[in-house]
């Protein structure tokens, strides 16, 4: 919706009195109360620098993402359905660098059959015809249980069978997802994502189906296969999965709480949850330093805060996957950004 919240207050109905004006500004987690006028003010003015900077970053969002040192970047949406896609493309997005197929299997008795997976991908991403697309596999778990599997009691989902694990045990759910983005790489240019790897042999079992699938479909050309880096596993074994994979994806929100060991869901833990940790950077730059020569993205929600690109493109990040309101702005990040240290950070010559 592009509206920025603040979350986390205890008790919130009871500390708040009712009636009470507040001045709520989510950029930098600050609530006033009651503020004085001279504050008002100064928040109002807040306000509307944002608002024009936005409209700013807004009227050049068709234009490309061109850094100071001239490197392009990529800057593609993470979408779930057809709503997500058509407001990306209006925003600037270059493609779609997240689609979600979860929207397509949840609340369903039974699983989608092929024929259904493409036209709910086709009507989800028809926006983005003629542009990049990455089809990230079904990325769900015990924590998230579908009807048609089944229960399967786990004391820790988050370290169970997620993603590509829950998907190597139900191959068929697996083989049908790949028919459907083989079919509908007919029509669009589609490059597939491979949740939660932690094993190089997670992504070299979907590349042995995907070989075998386009030889039956007559299918000369496979669509890109990439592997998320999610797991301090995948991280440090880039240099094995790539013998399998065409580029990696960092999904630094998993990352981050297997990386801080703290459920991103779990409140109790979340001052543990560090998504912009000097950790994570350092985890993002020796994966790059690793396998210099690999593409490398990145749709975490790190990538949608404007204060971390300048980091991020220095990591060997080129290719950014974020929701569509924050496009515009980001696109302008990097715009006034360096993909190396800017010169006057850099060391004098000898």
């Amino acid at each position: 919706m592009g509206l920025p919240c603040i979350s986390g207050f205890p008790c919130l109905l009871t500390t708040i009195p009712h009636g009470a004006l507040a001045l709520v500004d989510a950029d930098a987690g600050i609530v006033t109360l009651r503020p004085r006028e001279k504050q008002k003010v100064i928040f109002r003015k807040k306000v509307t620098d944002k608002a024009q900077k936005y409209e700013l970053a807004r009227s050049h969002a068709l234009s490309p993402a061109i850094t100071k040192d001239t490197v392009t970047i990529s800057v593609l949406a993470n979408v779930g359905c057809s709503d997500d896609t058509e407001k990306a493309m209006l925003n600037g997005a270059e493609g779609v660098g997240l689609y979600r197929l979860e929207q397509a299997y949840l609340g369903r008795v039974v699983p989608p059959d092929t024929d259904e997976l493409v036209r709910e991908m086709r009507q989800t991403l028809e926006a983005s015809r003629g542009r990049t697309v990455y089809v990230r596999l079904l990325d769900i778990g015990s924590d998230k249980p579908l009807p048609f599997t089944g229960f399967m009691a786990e004391t820790n989902p988050s370290l169970g069978r997620r993603g590509i694990r829950f998907l190597r045990e139900y191959p068929e759910l697996l083989k049908t997802q790949l028919r459907a983005v083989l079919e509908l790489s007919r029509e669009f240019d589609v490059r597939i994502l491979v949740p939660m790897v932690t094993l190089p042999d997670d992504v070299s079992v979907v590349k042995d189906q995907l070989t075998q699938l386009c030889s039956r479909l007559r299918i000369s050309s496979p669509p890109q296969l990439g592997a998320m880096i999610e797991t301090p596993a995948a991280a440090l074994a880039a240099q094995e999965i790539v013998k399998h994979a065409d580029f990696l994806s960092f999904g630094t929100n998993d990352l981050t709480q297997f990386v801080f060991a703290a459920d991103r869901e779990n409140a109790a833990v979340e001052r543990y949850y560090r998504d912009a940790s000097d950790v994570i950077f350092r985890l993002l730059r020796l994966t790059h330093d690793d396998v210099p020569d690999v593409p490398l993205s990145l749709c975490g929600e790190i990538a949608g805060r404007p204060e971390h690109i300048p980091r991020l493109l220095q990591c060997g990040i080129r290719t950014f996957s974020i929701a569509a309101p924050l496009i515009p702005v980001i696109k302008e990040t990097i715009r006034n950004s360096w993909c190396s240290a800017p010169p006057d950070a850099r060391p004098p010559k000898q």
